[in-house]
């Protein structure tokens, strides 16, 4: 598949592409129709950044100018202004395209005082007619990344890079995927380019939406296959919308995946395959891991076992290398050799300073969590005057559980049996709720 529009042009013409939020379903031949209907000369070779536009414009943008413009920056739909500049400022580009920049689809049902109604649209082409020239470039695809410095950085990457590790054609059971992940980041598009991958129906919902309200969709359209971070799944599973799902195919990646959320999952959706992937939007996918236990088999350390590369640092950095790279990426997560497995500890740049010693929330979090009577977790600092920071874990009981005083000193109480004295949290407070980043990640602020 050299671009998008090649699986396109391929595909069955009645073949449901996308199920839009609102029920509409949108076919290989419709999109065909839509895409050579659009003018995209005036891009062809240059860059083009894509801000923020529903998401069927914004996939439609990508099937349209993926090998036609010389790079697409994908814009972060909730950044503005300064940081939008910031963002623009790392790469050169000729355009910078909304809504209504390629005459593009509006989502159904969503606010299209940007976009153009039907009238407006460009006039579909004949199902029947060929999509424009073919790829006269190798789009190179710019991706938004926080960075471990949390500096806005774009990271690049091509259709090549982005699908190596894709599956081809129809699984054997036909999977109806969706995203709890931005379908604009790393983890995001890997979702996308896997249902596009193998001609199976993806479901878009804008990133904005309620997840109670996501998630009754996902249901309505018979979500079978959905992938997001171990905090959205906690926070999924905390939702009694999240019953009504019948999923085969989970997919958790972002974060740490630990034993409890794996053993969670597995009580929830007991039909459901559960893929723990690695990856990051600098590497690339690592690699995947099936077999329910948290980390991975040391095996994987092994030359030639993966594709990619994998050694561990003097100071317990994972490191990996692409196929046919020469240099090692440090991916900045600590990790622990323990027998035949390798366990994630936290991320290099996390970890909490208690007089001295280094504590790793994740590691805090994994042990707490091991209690029936929480659903979650954030640990994170607080300041002390005497030793830096000490350690706060904010708890979410799980239902039917309260958070009194004596639930606060299983808490404590099991912790000192699992971990050591400076590790364990010196306060034991309330979360109201789950709080995650644009990236589904879990904010570890105090706010």
């Amino acid at each position: 598949m050299t671009c998008l529009s090649e699986r396109l042009q391929s595909a069955p013409a009645d073949a449901v592409v996308w199920v839009t939020s609102s029920g509409e379903r949108i076919s290989a031949g419709a999109l065909r129709s839509a895409v050579a209907g659009l003018d995209v000369a005036a891009w062809r070779g240059k860059r083009v950044a894509l801000a923020e536009m529903p998401v069927l414009s914004f996939l439609t943008a990508l099937v349209a100018l993926d090998g036609v413009a010389e790079a697409l920056v994908l814009l972060p739909a909730e950044e503005t202004g300064p940081a939008r500049e910031t963002r623009l400022g790392l790469t050169r580009v000729d355009a910078v395209l909304g809504a209504q920049g390629l005459g593009l689809l509006p989502q159904a049902g969503a606010e299209t005082r940007d976009a153009p109604d039907a009238s407006e649209a460009p006039e579909a082409a004949p199902q029947g007619r060929a999509l424009a020239a073919p790829a006269a470039f190798t789009t190179e695809w710019l991706l938004p990344t926080s960075g471990t410095t949390g500096a806005p950085k774009l990271i690049a990457h091509t259709l090549a890079s982005l699908t190596r590790s894709a599956r081809r054609g129809a699984p054997r059971a036909p999977l109806v995927w969706a995203s709890l992940y931005s379908l604009r980041r790393f983890a995001g598009l890997q979702v996308f380019l896997q249902a596009w991958s193998e001609g199976a129906p993806l479901i878009l919902c804008e990133d904005d939406v309620d997840l109670g309200e996501r998630l009754q969709v996902l249901a309505r359209e018979g979500c079978s296959a959905l992938s997001a971070t171990p905090s959205m799944w906690r926070k999924l599973a905390m939702l009694p919308q999240s019953d009504a799902l019948a999923l085969s195919q989970i997919t958790l990646g972002g974060e740490i995946v630990d034993q409890p959320v794996l053993d969670m999952l597995a009580r929830r959706f007991p039909q459901a395959r559960i893929t723990h992937i690695y990856a990051s939007t600098e590497a690339g996918v690592g690699f995947a891991v099936r077999d329910g236990i948290a980390g991975f088999p040391k095996a994987y350390l092994a030359p030639d076992v993966l594709p990619v590369g994998l050694r561990v640092g003097e100071e317990g950095h994972l490191w990996l290398r692409q196929p046919g790279a020469t240099d090692w990426l440090d991916s900045g997560d600590v990790v622990r050799v323990e027998a035949e497995r390798i366990h994630f500890v936290g991320r290099a740049n996390g970890s909490i300073n208690v007089g001295g010693n280094k504590v790793m929330p994740e590691e805090v979090e994994s042990v707490i969590l091991e209690l029936p009577e929480i659903a979650f977790v954030q640990v994170r600092a607080r300041a002390s005057a005497v030793l830096g920071s000490l350690v706060e874990a904010a708890v979410l009981p799980a239902a039917g559980a309260a958070l009194d005083t004596e639930l606060k000193r299983r808490v404590t109480a099991h912790c000192r049996q699992r971990l050591e004295a400076f590790k364990v949290p010196a306060f034991v407070v309330s979360a109201e709720n789950i709080r995650v980043n644009a990236a589904g990640k879990m904010s570890r602020d105090r706010g």
